[in-house]
Order: structure tokens, then sequence, then C-alpha cells
């Protein structure tokens, strides 16, 4: 399983470079500060798992020229809200996602906040890469460029995420990744109608249907049964979106279908950011 996951890990990083570079407003020839280096490489097959990546999501959105909005986004304060260690997890995703978008769109102060926060909660769950002091301070020296800020934003989840499958960590590295696919989808489908995201949302289905598969496999790996109850809810929240996508005849999603699945998101999401909600 810890074999997997990094491969699965190091993919989404190859992946996120990808698009960010194919994708932002500033040139490759536009070097910053610290020299960040961009890592030349074709696009990457997804591993066995295939979870869409956040970036993905809002690369699309730019080329659609949908507006950033500052409020979806899940309020700087939450941070210190979160006592569960699951619900840290889940936040994380949620802010990493966040910085994500924030990054790919350019926005210097929003990246540096959130990133902040992913750093202050990545700390309580005493995770020492990915978001740290010298993230920070890179952010901080190449903040005018979109293209570092993308790269560094996607590097500290990687890390993050490595750090936690490779030291025993690995029960709340699917919360990481839940958090991050909720809020990810939640910005896309509400910063858009129908029209504009109808595309992308089809391209969902089989992303889900590998994020419940991975889970899945998690629960059967896992010897912390105390995360396996978190999990279990959490696939069932998942399969209820999926019986929606079920129910589109093929490649075309009406206005109803749209609605069902943007109100599962909404809800999923506003559960997933509340203090008080164990999910």
């Amino acid at each position: 399983m810890r074999r997997i996951i990094s491969i699965f890990v190091t993919a989404l990083l190859l992946a996120s470079i990808v698009a960010c570079s194919d994708t932002s407003s500033h040139k490759r020839g536009n070097r910053n500060n610290d020299n960040v280096e961009f890592s030349e490489v074709k696009n990457v097959v997804y591993t066995k798992y295939g979870i869409p990546l956040p970036v993905d999501l809002f690369t699309y959105m730019v080329k659609q020229e949908v507006l950033f909005n500052y409020d979806l986004l899940i309020p700087l304060e939450n941070r210190e809200k979160y006592t569960k260690e699951t619900k840290q997890a889940m936040a994380l995703g949620v802010y990493s996602a966040d910085v994500a978008y924030c990054s790919i769109y350019g926005r210097q102060q929003e990246v540096l906040d959130y990133f902040n926060c992913a750093f202050k909660i990545a700390d309580r769950l005493d995770i020492s890469e990915g978001f740290t002091y010298k993230s920070i301070e890179r952010i901080e020296n190449n903040i005018a460029s979109a293209d570092s800020l993308s790269f560094i934003a996607n590097e500290s989840y990687w890390k993050a995420c490595n750090y936690l499958d490779e030291n025993e960590k690995n029960n709340i590295l699917p919360f990481v990744i839940y958090g991050g696919w909720v809020e990810s989808q939640y910005l896309t489908i509400k910063s858009n109608d129908l029209k504009s995201t109808k595309a992308i949302i089809l391209e969902q289905k089989q992303g889900l249907v590998n994020l419940i598969d991975y889970l899945y496999e998690v629960m059967i790996e896992s010897t912390a049964f105390y995360y396996n109850y978190d999990i279990k809810a959490i696939i069932l929240k998942l399969n209820n979106i999926k019986n929606v996508y079920d129910k589109i005849p093929g490649e075309d999603i009406d206005p109803q279908l749209y609605k069902d699945i943007s109100s599962k998101i909404a809800s999923m999401r506003s559960e997933l950011i509340d203090p008080k909600s164990n999910l």
C-alpha cells in the first residue's frame, strides 16, 4: 500500500506541474528570486487510483474565463476550530485546494494567507514536510510569479502526502485527499453554471469511482479501525453522488441532475468545513 500511494502522489505532482505550466498567464522565462525550477515532464497517465487533481479543475475554469471568487473559499479563521485529527486532515485538504485555486489565478496575498493556514494545520498534525517555513519563504520570494506559486503549492501538497505515507500516518491521508476533492468540486460547480461546467462535471464520474475504490482499499488494509468508521461514512456520501451520476444518459447532463450533484457537493462541503460536525 505504501509503495502504491507513494507512486500515486508522485504522479499527482508531475501532472500538476504540467497543468500549471500549460495554463499560467506568466511565461516560463519570467524567472523569480529563488529560481524555482520547473520539471520538463510529459503528462503522465494517472496511477491505479486516478483521482482527479484540484489544479485540473481550476485550469479548466481559467480557460473558461471564469472569474475568481474569494467568497467561496473556506474562512481563514476556521483553521483554529478543528480539534479532531480527521477533521484537521480534511481541513488540510480543503486549504490546500484553496491554495491551488488562488495560485493558478495569481492571487498573491490569498496564496500566502491560505498557505499559512495549511502550514499551521500541518504543524498540528505533526507533518514536517511540505508546509514548512522554507515553503513560506519561497512563496514570499516568488510572489509575483503565478508559475512559481502553483509549483510550490503543488509540491508542498505532494511532500505532505508523501510524509504521511512514509511515517506510518497513512491512515489520515485519505481524509486529506477527500478534503481536497470536495473543495475542488465545490469551487468548480459554484463558480460556474451548467453551460460552462457541463463538460468538466461529466468527466468527474470516473475519478469519483476511483476515489471510492481507493477508500475501500484503505479500509481493508488499515489496522486503525476508529478511522474506518469515518471512512465508511465518507464512502456512503460519495456513493450518493455516484448514484446521481449513474442516472446521466450518455454524454449529456440535464439541469435537474446537475442541480442534484451540485446540491450534494454543497452539502458535503458545508459539513466538511463545519467544526462542530463529525465529517
